[in-house]
């Protein structure tokens, strides 16, 4: 459920505010970068949805879903740190590593729960 509220609260911003979310990381918002914004804003919003949906799954199909989303944090937590080493984001993006790691935590944690 976590990750569900995560992805939702953060794809609607993404969507609906992508100047001040893409501002908020150190980024120039060229209209490019507010397509893409919501582009990935909606895609975090069905990801969200899955995750909501998928809430009281139990074997096989929770064990995908939570695969599904550690892979999701730890490409992110990969790019974004890359990116960052680069220059390609500002160091004031650094914040979102830290988020991806806990989501990831999270999600790795509920896989050793998982039943």
């Amino acid at each position: 459920m976590i990750g569900a509220v995560a992805a939702f609260v953060f794809g609607l911003a993404l969507t609906v505010f992508p100047s001040t979310m893409l501002t908020g990381f150190g980024l120039a918002v060229p209209n490019e970068a507010v397509v893409l914004s919501r582009d990935v804003g909606v895609t975090l919003i069905g990801l969200g949805v899955i995750n909501w949906m998928a809430r009281n799954a139990t074997g096989e199909p929770l064990r995908a879903i939570l695969v599904g989303n550690v892979v999701v944090q730890a490409l992110e937590l990969v790019v974004n740190a890359g990116e960052i080493a680069v220059g390609a984001l500002p160091v004031q993006a650094g914040g979102g590593l830290l988020i991806h790691l806990v989501l990831g935590a999270i999600f790795v944690l509920a896989m050793t729960r998982a039943r």
